[in-house]
């Protein structure tokens, strides 16, 4: 059976905006579907949406992509196609929130205010029309990830496949998808042996 959720989020996160960086603090408002029979499942996509929030967005700096100077000074940046505006944010937050639970959890709607944008709520969902011609990959990646890879100094980063990322974090999922999600591969041999007479 399918439950419907709601659940509330607090984080606080720089934004890069009119040429200088404050701190705001952010409100998110989850409105979720379970989708899958497997309670640990169900379980394990709530684990990743906290994650993403508290582990990688809070304390982030949300930046326009087109200000690549701040990702070279080695800040801990959420690149967004546009001015980071709370409207923005919640709609990045809609998608990759959908991708990082891969369907075992679906985000009906997201609503977004923060102390900058005086509280004014903002709310997206499957409903709507957007006008961003061109999402970042990284919006539909169901890995952790939150800014544009080719600003990411690649000498410091360890290219890890999705499933194995989150297996080390403890978040995999108990029902995976296919044999590449499991890490595990399992070879069968014909041994051919010695003596070929017997």
């Amino acid at each position: 059976m399918n439950v419907r959720l709601r659940h509330e989020m607090h984080f606080t996160a720089g934004v890069y905006y009119g040429g200088q960086t404050r701190m705001n603090n952010y409100t998110l408002t989850l409105w979720m579907t379970t989708n899958c029979l497997d309670a640990a499942d169900q379980n394990t996509s709530f684990e990743r949406i906290k994650y993403f929030v508290y582990s990688e967005l809070d304390s982030t700096i949300f930046i326009n992509a087109d200000h690549e100077l701040l990702s070279a000074a080695g800040l801990n940046i959420t690149t967004m196609p546009g001015e980071p505006v709370d409207q923005l944010i919640g709609l990045m937050l809609y998608y990759k929130l959908n991708a990082i639970t891969e369907g075992r959890m679906i985000i009906e709607e997201t609503e977004i205010a923060s102390t900058m944008g005086e509280n004014m709520t903002y709310l997206h969902s499957s409903m709507e029309q957007t006008d961003i011609t061109h999402q970042p990959d990284w919006w539909q990646a169901a890995d952790p990830i939150h800014c544009d890879p080719d600003l990411i100094d690649t000498d410091k980063v360890l290219n890890l496949p999705k499933a194995s990322l989150w297996r080390d974090l403890d978040l995999a999922w108990t029902t995976p998808d296919s044999a590449e999600d499991t890490g595990n591969t399992v070879v069968f041999a014909d041994f051919k042996k010695c003596d070929d007479s017997k």
